[in-house]
């Protein structure tokens, strides 16, 4: 009995949302291979039912065009039959498309058919591949956006004549993979080029090696890291821009300098930073830079430096966008380059243009050989779709670009859930009015996109974890073990409750004891409040008044530790960075460390003005052994380096998973020595407890979607285990390495491609 595919849909609720689509795969538990497991995984499905030897995978139901290709896919590659119930719907989108219909038809006129009506035929250029499509044919033109590909833009009579008015392309081999039964014998070559080309660029996406690395220059006495010349490399060997989103510390800064000493022609280059690392990037670029004749300036405020190395911080842009715009840039690097994660912040638009535009207007300009580099550990910040504006800006020509292009991504990897709102007129007596809002949905095919990112050969991610120079780190829950007085126990109930009824009012989010799940519902409702509606104050008044309650307790916890290492000699004492979000609570903390340890503890926040201040801060935590602890806030989640501690304490972790990995890794980063203790504390037994343990595990999910290439689900009679890391508390899930491999009964293409993490 062969595997069995169907295609289910579910009607639109109201006016204004979207019939969903979700695709069922059945069979005998011995027909779900590990090769069709994989297959079934790539395509978003995950394991549904496993009952009396019947096994059912399927995908969540989901905007943007019913994915009849993944049933030819199946049929084709696994001989699996479509079921009936969507047969007649697969066949006919993919079949020749008769015109001839109205008054042609009543005249039996015998005009030829177009080229976009003709059966489905992907074809091959050099680089791309191409299906014909009509641009009034909206069920072929809704197959082809639910596989992936994109709609051919700057039309021309040549094309149109050979596919079509609208026909759609793609130069991504996995996303070409999905047409692979309709392609041309010239197309499936290229395909098997392609996918062999993509397997080296995911290797050295992830290695930490320098082979294959080209030379690059570095003053007498200073040398790249062997895993810095790799993404060096990748850079200058891109056909694009490309995206260096290796792991906090691991030295992306020293890799764009790189870039720029091996990229001899640049000329005119734009350095793009937070406020706080633009005087750190003048000093390094001075330090490294190999073309004596490069001169190096920092952007002041509305004063923008005629130099060819320029240096401005993201708050300035709009200030300085006239001079900016006057320049054709050779190399525009862009630090910290999540600060550009939103298509309509104004920041974004400043470098980018605006990527929600047809034209992508008023993007800053390049020179014939200009190109952006983006530099971040964090390019997915908390959701999927803020990848786009990196991606898009890197690499259209596999990503896409405009707003079409935009909704494509976004329904194949977190498509959106439309949710129907009444709201209330702003005018007294008007009527209220409906609203079609898309909420932002689960995100699903991960997998798929951790290979088109690192196959592309512009995209390069190393994680600490897996370089043998840096110890490993911890991540462990600490309970405080204190007895709370009567008035705080009540002050404590106080706070859950209030926390409580507003995520049951904003979000429909029943928070339970116990219960992590909820906790994480919590987390995720959080953080999509508007800053500036009445319940994101709301929160913040919540949050302030548990870390209020909390930092005292500890404050002690904290001291303790770092007065139980006074008798230890000073190569064995361990320096602590607290982190605390208000800066009510991050006084508490300091107010409680002078008495113990006067004079031994600093503070880092928005309170501290100039970036010159800021780094002196940090040079006297790392060189004076008198100092033995620093309490910082959001304001020191990126480009400083703390690797004088290896114990973090986290007071008030920020709700956003993202911007912990940050705190984080101010600690853990190249120059740590020591084995990481990071501890997120909590008053033991409450919902303060239970939201930080959330956290944690909502990182490690994070963390996977952009970092592994791994296979969650295996054959059915290998089910993964879930085990736990005692040392830290987290969950690893054994998985199972990707290796794409080839039919030989169907003659694939696809070769095999060992993509081992």
């Amino acid at each position: 009995m062969p595997l069995k595919v169907n295609v289910k849909r579910k009607d639109a609720k109201f006016k204004g949302d979207k019939p969903k689509y979700n695709v069922v795969v059945s069979g005998p538990r011995e027909t779900f291979t590990p090769a069709i497991c994989r297959s079934l995984e790539l395509n978003g499905m995950g394991p549904f039912m496993d009952e009396d030897g019947l096994v059912v995978w399927s995908s969540m139901p989901q905007i943007g065009g019913a994915p009849y290709y993944l049933a030819h896919l199946l049929a084709y590659k696994h001989k699996a039959t479509i079921h009936p119930n969507c047969k007649k719907q697969a066949m006919s989108v993919i079949n020749r498309r008769d015109p001839r219909d109205g008054i042609d038809h009543i005249l039996g006129s015998q005009g030829a058919i177009p080229a976009g009506r003709m059966s489905l035929n992907v074809i091959a250029s050099s680089t791309d591949f191409a299906a014909n499509c009509d641009e009034a044919d909206t069920e072929r033109r809704e197959f082809l956006e639910a596989a992936g590909w994109l709609p051919i833009k700057n039309m021309n009579s040549k094309i149109a004549q050979k596919l079509g008015t609208q026909p759609y392309r793609t130069r991504d081999p996995f996303i070409a993979s999905n047409l692979e039964p309709f392609m041309s014998p010239g197309a499936k070559n290229l395909l098997k080029e392609k996918l062999a080309t993509a397997g080296k660029n995911i290797k050295a996406s992830k290695s930490h090696t320098a082979e294959g690395a080209i030379e690059v220059p570095a003053p007498e006495g200073l040398g790249f890291f062997p895993f810095q010349l790799g993404g060096i490399t990748m850079a200058v060997n891109s056909p694009g821009g490309t995206l260096i989103a290796d792991d906090m510390g691991l030295g992306k800064t020293m890799q764009g300098i790189g870039i720029i000493n091996a990229t001899p022609k640049a000329e005119k280059i734009l350095i793009i930073s937070q406020a706080n690392m633009r005087i750190k990037w003048g000093r390094e670029i001075e330090k490294w830079k190999t073309n004596s004749a490069l001169t190096v300036g920092l952007a002041e405020s509305s004063t923008f430096p005629d130099a060819n190395v320029c240096v401005i911080n993201y708050d300035i842009l709009q200030k300085n966008i006239d001079a900016m715009r006057a320049i054709k840039w050779d190399l525009i690097i862009c630090d910290e380059a999540h600060n550009m994660k939103n298509p309509e912040a104004q920041r974004t638009q400043a470098v980018l243009g605006d990527l929600l535009d047809m034209d992508g207007s008023k993007a800053l300009p390049l020179s014939d050989i200009g190109k952006y580099v983006h530099l971040t550990g964090t390019p997915k910040p908390n959701r999927i779709d803020e990848l786009w504006p990196l991606i898009s800006s890197t690499r259209p020509d596999i990503w896409g670009s405009g707003p079409e292009d935009f909704q494509i991504f976004k329904n194949r990897y977190c498509p959106p859930i439309l949710i129907k709102r009444e709201m209330k007129s702003r005018f007294k007596g008007g009527k209220p009015r409906e609203m079609i809002i898309p909420m932002p949905g689960k995100p699903i095919r991960e997998m798929e996109l951790q290979l088109r990112l690192r196959g592309s050969g512009s995209f390069i991610r190393r994680m600490k974890r897996d370089n043998p120079d840096l110890p490993p780190k911890f991540r462990t829950p600490l309970e405080i073990p204190v007895k709370l007085s009567k008035a705080e126990k009540e002050e404590l109930r106080s706070v859950e409750f209030d926390l409580a009824a507003l995520m049951e009012r904003t979000g429909s989010v029943e928070v339970k004891e116990g219960r992590t799940l909820q906790a994480g519902a919590v987390i995720n409702q959080i953080t999509r409040l508007d800053p500036d509606t009445p319940q994101f104050h709301e929160m913040a008044r919540v949050r302030r008044n548990l870390g209020m309650l909390k930092a005292p307790h500890c404050a002690k916890f904290i001291i303790d530790e770092l007065e139980a290492e006074k008798d230890f000699a000073l190569e064995n004492r361990t320096k602590t960075v607290v982190f605390a979000h208000h800066k009510d609570v991050i006084k508490i903390i300091h107010a409680e460390a002078e008495k113990r340890m006067k004079g031994a503890f600093l503070v880092y926040d928005g309170s501290v003005g100039s970036a010159k201040k800021k780094q002196d801060i940090v040079d006297r935590f790392q060189a004076d052994d008198k100092i033995r602890g620093l309490i910082i806030s959001l304001a020191g989640n990126s480009g400083i380096t703390l690797t004088q501690s290896a114990r973090m304490r986290v007071v008030e972790p920020d709700w956003s998973p993202s911007n912990m990995i940050q705190i984080e890794d101010r600690i853990w980063r190249i120059g740590q020595e020591k084995n990481v203790d990071i501890g997120y504390m909590s008053v033991a037994g409450t919902l303060d407890a239970r939201i930080g343990m959330a956290i944690a595990d909502k990182m490690e999910t994070d963390e996977r979607s952009v970092n592994s290439i791994t296979f969650r689900h295996n054959a059915p009679s290998q089910k993964a285990s879930m085990e736990v890391d005692q040392s830290s508390g987290s969950r690893a899930r054994s998985e199972m390495p990707l290796v794409l491999e080839s039919d030989e009964n169907q003659g694939d293409p696809q070769p095999a491609l060992p993509l081992f993490e």
